[in-house]
Parts: structure tokens; C-alpha cells; sequence
């Protein structure tokens, strides 16, 4: 195989590994750092303030035994 040893193939791949995942990981911050971005996170780092209603407005559910009628049971 003209010197191509498994080692040698082996690091070649680790090395075009290593570099693939360099370069996604690169674009990946690239995205998440771009300008036209930053209302979208910003809007989406709000969401845990945003105001909830209050706990005594939400109904509590009713237990699915109190729907059935006294025959269904």
C-alpha cells in the first residue's frame, strides 16, 4: 500500500477528525455570536422572568373518578 501503514491511515483520520469538529465547533460559535442573532437570545434569556399568572387563578383538576357518573363506576 506504498507505505501506508494502519498507524499511518489512523492518524490521518484522528487528525481530519480532530479538524472537522474544530471547524463545527467554530461555526457553531460564530452562529450563536452573530449580531442578527441577539434578539432572539435575548428574547429567549427573558423567558424565565416573564411574569406567570397567579397560582389562584389556574383551576385544579379534578380527580377523574368525580367525572364519571355513580353507574360508570
Amino acid at each position: 500500500m506504498n507505505g501506508s501503514t494502519y498507524e499511518t491511515v489512523s492518524r490521518l483520520a484522528q487528525q481530519a477528525g480532530t479538524l472537522y469538529f474544530a471547524v463545527i465547533f467554530a461555526v457553531a460559535i460564530g452562529w450563536a455570536l452573530w449580531p442578527k442573532h441577539k434578539a432572539a437570545y435575548d428574547d429567549a434569556a427573558q423567558i424565565p422572568f416573564r411574569e406567570q399568572p397567579p397560582a389562584g387563578d389556574v383551576p385544579a383538576a379534578e380527580p377523574a373518578a368525580a367525572k364519571l357518573s355513580p353507574g360508570e363506576l
